[in-house]
Parts: C-alpha cells; sequence; structure tokens
C-alpha cells in the first residue's frame, strides 16, 4: 500500500491510496500535466486563441472505433491530421473529448478559438491577420511543446473550414505547418460538416493531403 499526498494551492491537502504502483504512476501523470498547463500563460498568443479541451459533459458510448481511428491518425509518422466529417450533432467534439481522455498521458489537446482568431482587433481586418495569427499561434505551440518534452500537442480545430472561407494566405500558411506536424510535435484534429468540406476544402488538393478524412457517423438514437 502506497500513500501519496498532494500539495494543492490555497493549502488545501489531498490524500491517495494507490492499491497498485501504477495507480501512483498515473495519479502523479496528472499532477504533472496540471503543472505544465499552468505554463500556458507564458505563450501568449497560444493561451489567447487556445484553451484546454472541456471533458465531455456525459459518457461517450459506442465510439470505440471511432476513437481508435483517431488515435490511429495522431500515431502516424506521416498525414498525422485527421479531419473529422459529420453532420451537424454528430459528436465530432464529443468525438475528441473522448479520445483526450482515453490518451491523457501523452498528449495535451487545447481547442482553438477560430472565431476569436478571425475577430478585428484595433482597427484590423480579422480576416486579413489570420495567416500571421496562425503562424504566430503555432510558433507558441511549437515552443510549447518543446517545454514540455513529455506529451505531444493537439490542437482540435472545429469549423475548420472557415480558415479556408475567410483566408486564402491563411490557407497557405496552415499547409507547411500540417505538413511538419510530426516532426514540431504539434498535430491538428481538424473538424467541419461534409458539405462544409465539399464546398470549401475538397477542391484544395493540397490541403486535403495533408488530412486523414474520419467519417463521423451520427449517434444512434437508441
Amino acid at each position: 500500500l502506497i500513500l501519496v499526498m498532494i500539495f494543492l494551492p490555497r493549502r488545501v491537502t489531498v490524500s491517495a491510496v494507490c492499491f497498485r504502483k501504477v495507480d501512483c504512476i498515473l495519479l502523479k501523470q496528472d499532477v504533472k500535466k496540471e503543472e505544465v498547463l499552468k505554463d500556458l500563460k507564458n505563450f501568449s498568443n497560444l493561451s489567447k486563441y487556445a484553451t484546454v479541451l472541456k471533458p465531455p459533459s456525459r459518457q461517450i458510448i459506442g465510439r470505440d472505433a471511432e476513437i481508435r481511428s483517431l488515435l490511429a491518425s495522431l500515431a502516424r509518422a506521416e498525414v498525422s491530421n485527421p479531419i473529422l466529417l459529420g453532420e451537424p450533432g454528430s459528436g465530432k467534439t464529443a468525438l475528441v473529448q473522448g479520445a483526450s481522455l482515453v490518451d491523457k498521458d501523452h498528449r495535451i489537446y487545447l481547442e482553438v478559438d477560430i472565431a476569436k482568431m478571425a475577430a478585428s482587433e484595433h482597427g484590423e481586418d480579422g480576416a486579413v491577420q489570420m495567416a500571421s495569427r496562425l503562424k504566430a499561434l503555432f510558433d507558441d505551440a511549437q515552443a510549447f511543446r518543446h517545454s514540455v518534452s513529455s506529451y505531444e500537442l493537439v490542437l482540435f480545430i472545429d469549423e475548420f473550414h472557415q480558415i479556408v472561407n475567410l483566408s486564402t494566405a491563411a490557407t497557405e500558411a496552415i499547409k507547411p505547418m500540417l505538413a511538419d506536424s510530426a516532426t514540431r510535435g504539434v498535430k491538428v484534429i481538424a473538424a467541419t460538416t461534409y458539405g462544409e468540406f465539399n464546398q470549401y476544402i475538397s477542391s484544395n488538393q493540397a490541403l486535403v493531403e495533408r488530412l486523414q478524412r474520419i467519417n463521423v457517423r451520427e449517434p444512434n438514437k437508441d
């Protein structure tokens, strides 16, 4: 029997009893990740445009195959950036949340706020600034990744088609970032609907080649 004492902020002490050595190791990893995430504030562009992905609000059932496909895609040496395609309400975000729970000891998952990246500030057109903001975001992401070498970093970008729709320059800027994702240790999970993929993304072959398509079926209503 191993007793682990964890000292939390505000002088709160929590005792955790581990009946197996592996339980204590996982507990230490969770504490270590919390410490790592505190450093996000030191990376201004990353902390401005991305937040830690929230856990699912309810239990995820019947998505094992899709979660395995998603994790397998992230583990590939090439084309390791999956794009989730599914109708609205099909559970694309929940799928990523579920994968993050399974994968919590290997990767840190952040969700990128595309609306904030496209917002106009100080008289500047947000769409015009998208390319430079994306580059700054990925530069920060890579620097953060290097500071936490024990974890790979995953950026979840919902409504991914908005990048293509809003800015040609941003579309060109993200291509090399996707191509070098394995080297950078910063992977992307994109998500959009079939219609938006066909309208905005499918015709850009160079972009499509940097993404691995995963179809997300609608949840079983039963």
